[in-house]
């Protein structure tokens, strides 16, 4: 439900309210009061020693810059320093992202002198919502990168909107932005049962959150309970809730960081999808790690599927730089898989590159033969269109052969 500050009063927000401790004595923090407005700011400083998933909080800043580039958060544009960066989580009043939810806690998290910063900015009223974007634009002023999950699609449109209507400009415009969320499917996806953070901090950091931790779904009923009931009782693990989700982003962000710039070794290889690692280095143009992770890939591959997916990627990008020898050898091996390429793909490098025009004659008979023998799965529309160009390509050859006084193989075998 979407609150309103103009919503009228219910029965039950008359009603008395039950007796509750301050927030500030269940919560490490203190109330910031100006011009009439206030908003609790709670602060925990974590030295950068702390371990969380294995990994000490330090560990993010020791990262040499081009173990961001695949992610694509240098190159040509300014490096990324995740020492410079502001880890951004929100609790919000509802799940849609339109002008009538509001984040009522703004979580930011940020390397300091003397360690990680946490620092949370809580509002208690719809009408104290300026001085927490105040707040927040303030921590953020200066700041060259911002890291999320899923703060691309949710925390961070949020956030611009909530300034949008304050009729303010919204902090760290043009500034990059790594999502681990989209990060985390690319690698996972496949891997674990959900990319879910608690599910990653569960199979990937390792991590188990203590009982006072609250479900996500139940947070804005929290919220309410709070504005119109006082109960501060249940904030306890809203604010866990929000600052776990911080600390758990820092090791979360080392290790896609590690996976993504040394995936092949042991400590990585049971827990990345090498086929997706393909897909991301090739898109950010790093073919050599491309074609090394379609080959694990194509070798360590979860079933049939993922490896014959493995073997066509690596072929076409074989062929696109050039390395035809190469992708041919690949496609010998596919023909007679699930798929009619290997056939097409072999035909025209036999006919077009090698000139061998009886061996493309041979080749496209035997993919003839496999959309015949596939014709039930194909479809109709399909493979019509198959054998179309089959025998458009079947009588471009033999013209060739006729020109060139070429005979034709007695063999169908493909050497």
């Amino acid at each position: 439900m979407n609150l309103r500050r103009d919503a009228p009063a219910t029965p039950s927000e008359l009603s008395p309210r039950p007796a509750q401790p301050p927030l500030e004595s269940l919560v490490e923090g203190q109330w910031v009061v100006s011009s009439g407005s206030r908003c609790f700011v709670a602060e925990r400083l974590y030295p950068l020693e702390h371990f969380c998933g294995g990994l000490r909080l330090l560990d993010l800043l020791t990262l040499r810059p081009q173990e961001w580039m695949p992610l694509g958060m240098s190159g040509d544009s300014p490096s990324f320093d995740p020492g410079n960066a502001a880890f951004i989580d929100i609790e919000t009043t509802g799940l849609a992202r339109g002008a009538g939810t509001y984040a009522f806690l703004v979580g930011l998290g940020f390397f300091v002198s003397q360690g990680f910063l946490v620092r949370q900015y809580f509002m208690p009223d719809y009408a104290d919502e300026d001085m927490l974007l105040d707040l927040v634009a303030r921590d953020l002023a200066g700041k060259t990168g911002l890291i999320s999950f899923n703060g691309r699609s949710f925390d961070w449109p949020i956030i611009e909107t909530r300034y949008v209507l304050a009729r303010r400009e919204p902090p760290c415009r043009d500034t990059p932005h790594l999502d681990l969320l989209l990060f985390s499917r690319r690698l996972w996806r496949r891997v674990l049962p959900s990319c879910a953070l608690s599910s990653l901090e569960r199979s990937v950091l390792g991590i188990d959150r203590d009982d006072i931790d609250v479900p996500s779904y139940l947070i804005p009923q929290m919220y309410q309970d709070y504005v119109r009931r006082g109960l501060t009782q249940p904030l306890v693990g809203v604010f866990y809730h929000n600052e776990m989700d911080l600390i758990s982003m820092v090791a979360l962000a080392t290790w896609v960081a590690r996976v993504v710039s040394s995936p092949f070794g042991q400590e990585h290889a049971s827990l990345c999808d090498h086929l997706a690692l393909g897909r991301l280095y090739e898109s950010g143009g790093r073919t050599g790690e491309a074609l090394l992770a379609y080959q694990v890939a194509a070798q360590r591959g979860r079933g049939r599927w993922e490896i014959d997916a493995a073997c066509k990627r690596l072929s076409f990008l074989l062929k696109r730089l050039g390395r035809y020898d190469e992708a041919m050898e690949v496609w010998r091996r596919k023909m007679d898989g699930a798929e009619v390429y290997p056939y097409v793909e072999l035909a025209k490098q036999l006919e077009h590159r090698l000139h061998d025009y009886a061996g493309a004659r041979r080749v496209t008979l035997q993919a003839t033969d496999w959309v015949q023998r596939n014709a039930g799965r194909l479809g109709a529309s399909r493979r019509r269109r198959l054998m179309a160009e089959l025998r458009h390509r079947l009588a471009r050859v033999e013209r060739l052969m006729a020109r060139t006084g070429t005979q034709a193989e007695t063999t169908t075998e493909v050497t």
